[in-house]
């Protein structure tokens, strides 16, 4: 991944200027249902979003996560722009994307294999495994299942801030973010 654009920088100041610019960046199947018609665009701000993370960007990222899973769900495969998504809204550590964060891991057979469970435990593993218990979602079971596993049977705090870090460090020594 390289330096986003000066244009891409623009388009991002754009839609942090609020929900009613975000159709800019919605999935969109084109006529012919072969191709995301956004799907380029979303990936330039996601990777604009690694290298400018701020805290008011939580609203957006999970905006884009959902036209990720969207498109997940639409078409086979993983791609890197959902694989990303997931890490950035990780990055924010909020227990009530748990939901949001199992639904990108679960869009297809492709995301489940491919996608990692430690961004459903990024607001806090105890947090999370208690928000979990108390809630009638319907894939509770599953998603309790699924943490008692290893290496998430286990999981401490410092092993979802060792990934963290990882998954920061293989996208470039980009900067730290501040989602306070």
């Amino acid at each position: 991944m390289s330096e986003p654009d000066a244009s891409t920088r623009r388009f991002l100041d754009h839609l942090r200027g609020g929900p009613e610019s975000w159709s800019a960046v919605a999935f969109a199947p084109t006529d012919d249902d072969e191709l995301d018609a956004n799907a380029e665009r979303r990936s330039a701000v996601l990777e604009m979003l690694l290298h400018d993370p701020r805290s008011a960007d939580r609203p957006l990222l999970r905006f884009l996560i959902q036209q990720e899973i969207q498109e997940a769900e639409h078409w086979w495969g993983l791609s890197e722009a959902l694989r990303l998504a997931t890490f950035l809204l990780a990055e924010h550590r909020h227990v009530d994307d748990v939901w949001l964060q199992w639904d990108a891991k679960n869009a297809n057979f492709d995301t489940r294999s491919g996608l990692d469970t430690w961004p459903v435990l990024a607001g806090g593993v105890e947090a999370t495994r208690a928000l979990i218990l108390a809630s009638d979602h319907p894939d509770r079971g599953e998603l309790l299942d699924d943490l008692a596993l290893d290496p998430y049977a286990n999981a401490t705090d410092k092993d979802v801030q060792r990934w963290l870090v990882y998954q920061r460090t293989k996208y470039y020594q980009a900067p730290l973010p501040d989602c306070g």
